[in-house]
């Protein structure tokens, strides 16, 4: 059965979009959404330009003025690249990060106000809102300690220089604290509310994706593969003789069998496709691909493997082209080579009937032939 760990680090690899389900597929992150990316670019624009309107006042003096300028400077184009590009996610956006936490360090140490320094950190906490959307786990865990560790320095300088007394210097820096960790709680709320969305999307007896978990891993695949010809690749699979299983041995024993042909599945296609139970004894195993087919490959490997007891299986292949990558392409697209796959894996059964039926009868006419030459 699939369940929600309870884990704290499991927790937040879920949130953080990290945790691998025996589904096939893993629900990986390829990067922030179009407008929160846009959000994000806006945001560093407006920062860089309070920063150019800073550098000139009182806050700053001598260098460390020039050099708010010149980070504050560098934040405009980086903002404007970041509304644009298409390549901000994964190691480009940790990047991003480290480079962030590094430009408000460096402004806010240069401050000569030291308690609005403090304040200033409060922009960690707007990192640490992308960081926990679109980064790695190592490398949010990484940020949110080096920004405690930065507010604690400044808070440190700020004692020194007597910035203010230290009751106030202390309830500025255990405000900023509590700021830090706004935007984390919520997203571990957040990540909580997607998490039992994802058991929507799963079969409870074996753990694997059900048919509409299915549509939704095929709608992120499908924006993953670059070429131009795009195909739907499709094996539908289900157990000989199934109801047999449950009439003879039970309901339990055929969960077992399932279950068996479930893991089986997730071991032969090794992560290659992503693996689905349909309905009853019915399996998918379906990928989005630009290169050559692999579909009847895999279903002639799969006939030829013995399940729990020696059951065996039927599978069908077949493939469809993928016209776009728009939700309404990849449903019917989907459909439609569930539909062709479904087709050819009866068509299988059939000539198993026809061929054990032939067995049968010519079993039947040796018995008579040998019965008639003893007579």
């Amino acid at each position: 059965m699939a369940t929600i760990s309870t884990s704290w680090v499991d927790r937040l690899r879920s949130v953080l979009g990290e945790h691998d389900d025996a589904t096939g597929v893993s629900f990986d992150r390829s990067g922030p959404n179009t407008l929160t990316r846009v959000v994000v670019g806006i945001g560093t624009i407006v920062i860089g330009v309070i920063g150019l309107l800073s550098a000139p006042s009182e806050e700053y003096s001598g260098w460390g003025a020039v050099a708010t300028a010149i980070i504050s400077l560098t934040s405009l184009p980086v903002g404007v690249w970041v509304c644009f590009t298409r390549r901000f996610r994964g190691r480009v956006v940790v990047a991003f990060v480290a480079w962030a936490d590094v430009s408000v360090t460096v402004c806010m140490l240069l401050k000569e106000e030291r308690l609005t320094a403090i304040g200033g950190t409060a922009l960690f906490a707007v990192l640490t809102t992308l960081a926990v959307i679109a980064t790695p786990l190592a490398a949010c865990l990484t940020h949110m300690l080096y920004s405690t560790v930065i507010l604690a320095v400044i808070a440190v300088n700020a004692v020194l220089w007597q910035a203010a007394s230290l009751w106030v210097i202390a309830a500025h820096t255990l405000t900023m604290l509590l700021v830090f960790l706004t935007p984390f709680v919520l997203l571990v709320h957040l990540g909580e509310l997607r998490g039992q969305a994802r058991q929507s999307l799963l079969d409870p007896l074996t753990g694997l994706l059900n048919r509409r978990g299915l549509e939704d891993a095929l709608l992120r695949l499908a924006h993953r593969v670059d070429g131009d010809t795009t195909l739907l690749e499709t094996v539908v699979v289900d157990v000989d003789d199934f109801k047999s299983v449950n009439d003879r041995w039970g309901h339990h024993v055929g969960d077992t069998v399932l279950t068996d042909l479930a893991r089986h599945l997730t071991v032969v296609t090794a992560g290659r496709w992503v693996v689905a139970r349909l309905g009853g004894d019915e399996f998918a195993c379906t990928r989005v691909t630009d290169g050559p087919g692999a579909a009847d490959e895999l279903a002639a490997s799969l006939t030829r493997v013995s399940m729990v007891a020696g059951y065996t299986m039927s599978a069908g292949a077949a493939d469809v082209p993928l016209p776009d990558r728009s939700p309404a392409a990849v449903t019917e697209a989907m459909t439609a080579a569930l539909r062709a796959a479904d087709k050819r894996l009866y068509d299988s059964k059939s000539r198993k009937a026809r061929g054990a039926d032939d067995h049968a009868r010519g079993h039947r006419g040796r018995r008579g032939d040998d019965a008639n030459a003893t007579g």
